[in-house]
């Protein structure tokens, strides 16, 4: 919602290790964020490793983007109240790109590397024994490929494969095992052993590749047997051995500054490093587990942010965070595990006893509330994306269980207004739950989204962020040509929209930004989402159009900057073949790449690299050693493309050749045509602004449409209600009801009839007088002050006398509403239930309003100190106005208090 003022936090992904969101249990609301590409889930419970288990096979596939930052776990979680200790997770997630296109990755791998969650895995457990001979049909083109064998190693179920991105390395590490690490600079063609560069008895535990120098590699130790970092600055030619007097956690690498880096350590320690790892100096003691974001060295004020365990937000420069160097943007506490930083935007919660509440800073500005419609009463809220320069969220309703609602901001991102209701969740792996929402690369503002209507369950695309939505039409006819009888709205085509936990096996939807337009899918056609009879589908023409291409699920991967599908049929099947189409899917040749089927447990491929290599990872058989067989496809083309190899393509939504405020045309390789797109590909012809229309504009906050098409104010607001920081002689925006979809590039036309209208503020009797204790509660300890907060909806803040009585024969009175800004404090000094009276009056009229504040009898129960036989003793801590006893050693009943 991620995630993505100023710089942004670009995270490094680790390939392989999907984005772990864990929330704390037991809190009443909380926010999540998303920086995948794939699902993250909503109520995770940690694996339980079983004999069955075991003896499957796990691997997870790791490589470096230039646009990805983090390389360790980050949990993303906003929450108050919860249980970081246990087992259960809560986090949610869209399905934003598809596969293993890295430029595409805007996620994080987050946590411990023994907390990373449940490693991928590559189904062996249980695969049937499966015959191949309907592969073995037909003509076959054989492909350019090696294999290597991880010899000696059958008994591991689990490796780590890192791919650099420079230079071809690849790199298969068994994690726990001072035996084989292998390293290939030919795009895996032959394999050296890395373990005779630091020793055959070092023990690793992960590796790290700096995001801004692929050149530079980390190694991290075993902690269990030592806790040492390794590090190379020549692509593992050589290594320098540095130890390390803490235990590293997880590690956050600078963006931009290559030798930059952030350790978070077991005790919750974090430290910087600005020589990549040779020397490391502690920044700050009880940090949030991931929490910790580093920005820019040319961010505005800060560098580093940070939640710390009291909680509150802080910032400083990695370099120097000293107290006197430390700033406190956010006035007061925070909830745990509530700070999230993503593009513009910094979002964080605030601990209240009743309904959630929710702040935003926009561009490192000061914190405003964030302003959801007034019946919303959110027990989660997932930020889904922020960067389209406006917030996406998922919230769920204190009366959902398995859907959201989807919302959408202002610039701003404090005022959201409702995109669609009830978005489905499925549940995953270990009772995970991931979001039903798909935005489509390649394409400004096209979404797909499964929505929950009464009890069945229906797919829906949008093309202007959420502002309309429709049903997909289905295919005219099948495989065989039979024609599909399938109406409108009574029928229609629906997608599973789940990206694969394993990013290198693909999700049931793929699509690419280099090939906009192509929508790969699983799903099937009839009234309702169905996960039986399902096929694979494909669009050419972003959604339109709709043609089947298989009958069974496959694997479908882009190559050469998505100007030919690959198709692998699925994991649990053993395949020596591919399936290849130049022309969008309507045709498929075959080609193999192995002599002996292989369970495909995933596959590599270098994203905008200039090369036709992919790697497959698999096994032959249950008990065979792990396999890497590197599959060279330039021979599938016959020539690098020319001019006459490329035709035209204009986006439209239904015939409208006006999607999101513009038309496209789009460069797209003729269908046939086996040449190579090469890195010079660009997609994008033109683009021209369309005359602003209705369809342009989506209801402001506080306004619903109705049948009528109009955006006409909800129940629960009134338009007529002006900002209390409005005063007379000052100006304010009146909206219209409508607001321009964010991004939409329309001009002219009815702009000026729906954008907010410029007037003066106008002078009105004071309505709606508001008031409130600063922490909400009405109950306080004799003695202590009390914050108070005026404020009211209506009227001129600048010429209102406010007044208030204190109810002890004590009042104030303050001649305009900006001198009680920072609130007014009273201090009570004798027990009770005091009435506490505030006026707001100016020359037009006045309004009134009562609290009640309760001061009750404090009985302070003192213990006396004693040591008791077996030693135990307890300390006495005070807070204001109490005692609290905390007990020390083992426990014994306490000795009978005295009534002070």
């Amino acid at each position: 919602m991620e995630a993505r003022a100023g710089a942004r936090p670009d995270w490094h992904l680790s390939l392989g290790i999907w984005v772990m969101i864990a929330a704390l249990q037991h809190a009443e609301a909380g926010i999540t964020c998303a920086r995948c590409p794939w699902p993250v889930r909503l109520h995770q419970e940690e694996l339980q490793l079983t004999e069955e288990s075991l003896r499957s096979v796990q691997v997870e596939f790791r490589a470096e983007d230039d646009t990805l930052d983090e390389v360790a776990p980050q949990d993303a979680t906003l929450g108050s109240g919860r249980d970081q200790g246990s087992g259960a997770a809560s986090a949610l997630l869209r399905a934003k790109r598809s596969g293993p296109e890295l430029a595409e990755f805007g996620g994080a791998d987050v946590g411990a590397p023994g907390e990373r969650g449940p490693a991928l895995d590559g189904h062996r457990a249980g695969r049937p024994d499966l015959r191949w001979s309907r592969e073995d049909g037909g003509a076959s083109n054989p492909l350019s490929s090696s294999t290597f064998a991880l010899t000696g190693d059958s008994a591991h179920n689990h490796a780590v494969v890192y791919w650099s991105g420079r230079n071809s390395s690849v790199s298969l590490t068994p994690p726990h095992t001072p035996l084989k690490c292998p390293l290939s600079t030919d795009y895996g063609t032959t394999y050296e052993k890395m373990n005779d560069k630091f020793g055959l008895k070092t023990v690793l535990s992960y590796l790290y590749i700096c995001p801004s120098n692929k050149r530079k590699i980390m190694l991290l130790t075993d902690p269990e047997f030592e806790s040492s970092i390794l590090i190379s600055t020549d692509e593992g030619a050589s290594f320098q051995k540095y130890r390390l007097s803490f235990f590293v956690l997880s590690l956050l690498f600078h963006h931009t500054e290559e030798d930059w880096a952030l350790a978070y350590s077991h005790d919750q320690k974090l430290y910087s490093s600005l020589d990549f790892g040779r020397k490391w100096q502690l920044i700050h003691e009880q940090v949030t587990p991931n929490r910790f974001y580093c920005l820019p060295s040319t961010a505005p004020s800060s560098s580093l942010y940070l939640s710390v365990a009291d909680v509150q937000y802080i910032t400083c420069r990695a370099q120097m965070c000293t107290e006197a160097n430390r700033n406190y943007p956010f006035p007061g506490f925070i909830d745990i595990s509530s700070l999230i930083v993503q593009d513009d935007y910094i979002f964080i919660q605030v601990p209240t006893s009743g309904r959630a509440t929710y702040y935003v800073s926009y561009r490192r500005d000061s914190f405003i509330e964030i302003k959801l419609p007034k019946y919303s009463l959110p027990k989660d809220l997932h930020i889904v994306s922020t960067d389209e320069k406006q917030v996406f969220a998922a919230v769920q309703e204190w009366n959902q269980n398995d859907t959201y609602n989807l919302y959408l901001s202002d610039t701003r991102g404090i005022f959201f207004t409702l995109a669609m209701e009830n978005v489905k969740t499925t549940r995953g792996i270990g009772g995970n739950q991931m979001l039903d929402l798909y935005e489509v690369a390649g394409i400004k503002g096209m979404l797909v989204a499964n929505k929950r209507q009464d009890s069945q369950v229906k797919t829906y695309i949008t093309y202007n962020k959420g502002r309309d939505w429709r049903l997909l039409q289905a295919p005219p006819t099948d495989l065989d040509g039979n024609e599909i009888h399938c109406i409108l709205p009574f029928c229609s085509l629906h997608l599973q929209l789940q990206m694969s936990e394993n990013p290198y096996i693909s999700g049931t939807i793929s699509t690419k930004s280099s090939s906009p337009g192509i929508i790969v899918a699983t799903g099937n056609i009839g009234a309702e989402l169905s996960y039986n009879n399902v096929g694979m589908f494909v669009s050419s023409d972003a959604g339109n159009t709709w043609r089947q291409i298989f009958e069974e699920e496959h694997n479908i991967w882009f190559l050469d900057r998505g100007g030919a599908l690959v198709a692998v049929k699925m994991p649990s099947v053993p395949t020596r073949h591919l399936w290849v189409s130049f022309d969008e899917g309507r045709q498929w040749s075959q080609h193999t790449f192995s002599s002996v089927p292989l369970f495909v447990d995933g596959v590599l491929v270098e994203a905008g690299a200039d090369n036709q290599i992919m790697t497959f990872f698999g096994h032959f058989s249950h008990r065979s050693e792990w396999q890497l067989i590197k599959i060279d496809y330039r021979a599938i083309f016959s020539k690098k493309c020319t001019e006459e190899d490329y035709q035209t393509w204009h986006l439209h939504n239904q015939g409208e050749p006006c999607v999101m405020g513009q038309k496209q045309i789009y460069m797209k390789r003729r269908p046939g045509n086996h040449c190579m797109l090469g890195v010079d590909y660009s997609t994008v012809l033109s683009a021209e602004s369309c005359i602003c229309r209705a369809h342009d504009f989506e209801c402001d906050y506080g306004y619903e449409r109705r049948s009528d098409g109009n955006c006409r104010p909800s129940f629960w607001f009134n338009p007529f209600t002006v900002s209390r920081s409005c005063s007379q002689g000052q100006n304010f925006f009146n909206s219209t009801g409508y607001r321009k979809v964010v991004l939409n590039n329309c001009t002219k036309g009815v702009k000026e009839i729906y954008t907010a209208r410029k007037q003066q503020c106008p002078n009105r009797p004071p309505r709606g007088l508001i008031l409130t204790t600063k922490d909400g509660k009405l109950t306080a300890n004799r003695g202590s002050n009390v914050t108070f907060l005026v404020h009211f909806d209506e009227g001129n803040s600048m010429q209102t006398n406010i007044q208030l009585d204190f109810g002890d024969g004590t009042a104030v009175s303050y001649s305009n509403l900006s001198w009680t800004e920072e609130g007014i404090k009273h201090g009570y000094k004798s027990a009770g239930i005091f009435r506490v009276t505030a006026l707001a009056e100016n020359t037009l009229g006045y309004d009134t309003t009562t609290l009640f504040l309760h001061f009750p009898l404090h009985l302070s129960l003192i213990f006396k100190s004693a040591v008791f036989a077996n030693q135990s003793c307890f300390l006495e801590k005070t807070y204001p106005d109490q005692r609290i006893t905390k007990w020390k050693g083992s426990f014994l009943p306490p000795p009978p208090p005295t009534v002070a």
